[in-house]
């Protein structure tokens, strides 16, 4: 994995505190350090950062296990989490569950070992020579295709702009000016309902912009 740590720190920054990299770990522990479940069909419990209980049967032993068992307070999260891997979450799973507190030191660990590799890999598959651009590159479309996956509705209305080509384009051209405008044009793409949503999605193609500015500048120089 070559992204850079400032791309990893603006990816863990915007799953847990909003984008405001100071406030991360408090962020974290004030809202997702305990097993939470977003009430969606399609996934299960999660614990850390974005860690699905649902997706995770053939990972946890080796993830958690070790980390789990050192947990004072809860010397029995490892077995009390375990019916869930593979399953639907609930609200049942959360309130048995109820407790546990995941540390960020080992939320952290998990996500760069496993969550973060697969999509530093994806990255690389959607915008072929990526990996030759340096880690700031690299981990911006990182962080595009971490946030949103292939599939999602509001992927699919931004790629109407065929703004996923434009970066690809400018990536196989070495453009790196190219690249972050084509992030920043992804801003006028969606269409949200809550503005909330609509304005942070915004503010996290502006930030993933300007890391490739950095890294253009940096060449420039």
């Amino acid at each position: 994995m070559e992204i850079s740590q400032q791309a990893i720190d603006l990816i863990i920054a915007w799953e847990v505190a909003d984008g405001e990299r100071a406030y991360a770990r408090a962020r974290y522990e004030e809202r997702f350090s305990k097993p939470h479940w977003s009430g969606d069909d399609a996934e299960g419990l999660t614990i850390g950062i974005g860690y699905d209980l649902r997706h995770a049967r053939s990972w946890y032993l080796a993830d958690w296990k070790t980390r789990l068992e050192t947990y004072r307070a809860t010397p029995d999260a490892y077995q009390r989490l375990l019916p869930y891997v593979g399953k639907i979450g609930s609200r049942e799973a959360v309130r048995k569950t109820h407790g546990i507190d995941i540390r960020f030191e080992d939320a952290i660990a998990v996500f760069k070992v496993r969550t973060l590799p697969f999509f530093v890999d994806e990255a690389r598959r959607r915008f072929p020579g990526v990996q030759t651009l340096g880690g700031h590159v690299w981990g911006a479309l990182t962080s595009l295709v971490f946030h949103r996956p292939v599939g999602t509705a509001t992927e699919r209305r931004a790629r109407k702009e065929d703004n996923y080509t434009v970066i690809q384009e400018a990536v196989q051209a070495r453009d790196l000016r190219a690249v972050a405008a084509g992030l920043r044009a992804f801003k006028g793409a969606y269409d949200e309902r809550l503005p909330k949503t609509q304005i942070d999605l915004e503010r996290r193609r502006e930030d993933e912009a300007r890391l490739v500015d950095l890294a253009a500048g940096s060449a420039a120089a």
